[in-house]
Formats: structure tokens, C-alpha cells, sequence
């Protein structure tokens, strides 16, 4: 995890908010704690979190695009407060819920369509500013502390709510809160846009968790779902907003 947000903040300084954006949207921290959960819990126990994974998803897309509006007129902490608590009101309701696979994949692609629809456009494009020398270290260290808890988290939480808390948006609040705090809120706007672009490269992951897990030994299936996944996401690379 630290040299994978390095990467994605150097990445957005080279090639702009939306690419580093983009590059941070795919699971690399949802693909990580699947994986580990699987390999702790067996493929019958992650196979069982999909339908929340795929409900709690429907969190994060909202976390985005509330927290593209709010920056605009909030500082960074409410905004990811309120951004939170988003996500959370999504999540609580999903508790509730008892979906199949496909019916939760349809509610994900359809919201995450629609809020890319009306997702804000930035309106003025940031000029660089040097970053602090703690920028990158700081940034690992928060992603770094999210994803040890949630992984430890599910020993005691159970397959719902760890499906639920899969997808939160660790890497999307890290990047949105700093992004936010040093070069403003349209910058953030951009990054926000490019991580839901790869929305559905996310979701299609998620799904195919469920799928083949059963059936396949754990290596495998992460290795080919990374796979789809960035051929998912390349037909999405040239809608990014830079």
C-alpha cells in the first residue's frame, strides 16, 4: 500500500489530477483486503461479502460525488465528514438488503452511470504548487492505517458488514482530502472523476470474486480478475478531465 499511493501522487503531479485519479481508482486497496480475506476466511466467506461489497460500492460513488459538491463551498474536514457520513447512510441502509449478485450489479451500474452524468465539471484548471516533504509519507501512512483496520476488522464483524466496508474509499479519501487541502476543490473535482471512471472495472472485479472463487484455486482468480479489470477500465482512460 505505501509505495502504491507514492506512486499515484507522483502520478498526478506528472500527468494531472484526472490520470493520477484514474490510477488510483483501480482496487488496490479493496483488491488487497479481498484477497487476504479470502485466504483468512475461505473462498465460501468473501464469496458471501460480494452482494454487500457490491451494495457498499454504491456508498463510495456517492462519497465522490458529495464530496465534489461540498468542496466547493467547505474546508476539507467537513467535507469528508459529511462525505462519510454518506457513505455510512448508504451502507447502514444496505444492511437491510438481501440481493443477488446481478441485481446489486445492476444497482451499481446504474448509479455510478448516473452520477458520472451529473458529476460537476471543474471550473478552472489548478497551477502546480510544491508539496511538502511530508506530503507522500503522510499520505501512505493514513491509506496504510485504513486498510490494517479494515482487514482486522473482519474477524469480528461478520460477512455482511465486511462486504460492506470492502469498498470504502480509502484510497478516494486519502487522495480527495489532500488534493483538497493543497491545490483546492476543482483539483479534487478531477481527481474524483477519474476514480469513478473506473467504477466499473471495480464492480466487474467484485463480481467476478463471487463467480470464480468457488471454483478456482484464490491465486488465479485474483490474477485474472486484475487483468479484466485494466482492460475494463482502459476503455474509460480517454474520458478522463485533465
Amino acid at each position: 500500500m505505501p509505495p502504491l499511493i507514492a506512486g499515484v501522487t507522483l502520478a498526478m503531479r506528472k500527468w494531472g489530477e484526472g490520470f493520477g485519479g484514474w490510477i488510483g481508482g483501480f482496487p488496490w486497496v479493496a483488491g488487497p483486503i479481498s484477497f487476504f480475506m479470502a485466504l483468512e476466511n475461505g473462498p465460501d466467506f468473501i464469496s458471501s461479502t460480494t452482494p454487500s461489497a457490491l451494495l457498499g460500492s454504491i456508498g463510495t460513488f456517492f462519497f465522490a460525488l458529495i464530496y465534489s459538491v461540498a468542496s466547493a463551498y467547505l474546508s476539507w474536514l467537513p467535507t469528508v465528514l459529511i462525505s462519510f457520513a454518506a457513505y455510512f447512510v448508504v451502507a447502514l441502509l444496505s444492511l437491510e438488503q438481501s440481493v443477488s449478485v446481478p441485481v446489486a450489479l445492476g444497482l451499481d451500474v446504474l448509479v455510478l452511470t448516473g452520477i458520472l452524468y451529473v458529476f460537476p465539471k471543474p471550473k478552472k484548471k489548478a497551477g502546480f504548487k510544491k508539496q511538502p516533504v511530508y506530503d507522500i509519507p503522510l499520505r501512505m501512512f493514513v491509506a496504510t492505517l485504513f486498510v490494517v483496520v479494515l482487514t482486522q476488522a473482519a474477524d469480528f464483524l461478520g460477512p455482511t458488514w465486511s462486504g460492506i466496508l470492502t469498498p470504502f474509499p480509502v484510497m478516494t479519501s486519502t487522495l480527495a482530502v489532500f488534493t483538497h487541502a493543497q491545490q483546492g476543490s476543482d483539483a479534487a473535482a478531477r481527481v474524483l472523476y477519474g476514480l469513478l471512471l473506473t467504477g466499473y472495472g471495480f464492480v466487474s472485479f467484485l463480481t467476478g470474486v463471487s463467480w470464480l472463487i468457488p471454483h478456482f484455486p484464490i491465486g488465479v482468480v485474483y490474477g485474472i480478475l486484475v487483468i479484466t479489470t485494466i482492460l475494463i477500465n482502459g476503455i474509460t482512460l480517454r474520458l478522463i478531465r485533465n
